[in-house]
């Protein structure tokens, strides 16, 4: 009898165990939701309507302008970040254009620049719609330009004793433009003013001299020079190639 007994517990701690272990089991997942497509174990899936009062983003490669069609707002990540420009809205109409970056950085990008002295360099950078200027290249981050006929210098002609081109006449990369013309000043290593920079909009050749006070040295270059800053909004399309 006593042998029965001990059979019959074994066999209700055995199911009694059992019972707890799937308790304890978490349910495998029978649906999974990803985006708007509704996954069913098995390997089936079926895509739900989004509603029209609810945005939606697409994924591509390349730039979606002239290319993708999409409703007003919206949007559209280059999966290549395209000459920067990682994220797109579609800002107007309801074909394939209107569409402008959202979030883009081209980095910055040297520019062709004359009158240089040395390794100086102009570079140029846009995030978003903002463009923004670095010079630099000599000892301590100074910016300096050839003496006054010296090779690469090239006159301006409003003053030609005094100005020179940094960037010549309409040779602002399309895509960083200004719609305005804009001024500022340039001064030595010691904070004293040389002078101004003068960018030309689009009404004015898109390009940059500077202005100096006195005339030009013929006769020694200038290497100390510091450049306020330079920095607008510019209300041109993304760039279709970076300088």
């Amino acid at each position: 009898m006593a042998h029965q007994y001990s059979n019959n517990f074994d066999e209700l701690a055995y199911v009694v165990g059992k019972d707890i272990k799937a308790l304890n089991q978490k349910p495998e997942p029978r649906l999974t939701l990803t985006g708007n497509t509704l996954g069913i174990a098995g390997g089936n899936n079926v895509t739900l309507p989004i509603p029209d009062n609810v945005g939606h983003e697409i994924r591509g490669a390349g730039s979606p302008e002239g290319r993708i069609v999409a409703e007003i707002g919206t949007t559209y990540v280059d999966v290549n970040a395209t000459n920067g420009a990682l994220k797109w809205i579609k800002e107007s109409g309801n074909g394939n254009t209107g569409w402008r970056v959202l979030i883009g950085d081209t980095g910055w990008k040297t520019l062709n620049i004359t009158s240089k002295l040395g390794n100086s360099f102009v570079k140029i950078r846009r995030v978003n719609n903002l463009v923004t200027y670095q010079f630099g290249g000599l000892q301590w981050g100074w910016f300096g330009i050839v003496r006054r006929d010296g090779q690469g210098y090239i006159v301006q002609v409003s003053d030609r004793e005094r100005n020179c081109m940094i960037m010549d006449y309409n040779t602002i990369p399309v895509g960083f433009r200004s719609s305005y013309s804009l001024i500022g000043n340039i001064y030595n290593d010691n904070g004293i003013i040389y002078g101004s920079w003068y960018l030309g909009g689009n009404a004015d050749q898109n390009h940059l001299r500077f202005q100096f006070l006195n005339p030009v040295p013929t006769d020694r270059d200038i290497g100390d020079i510091r450049v306020s800053a330079i920095s607008y909004i510019t209300d041109e399309p993304w760039p279709a190639t970076l300088p």
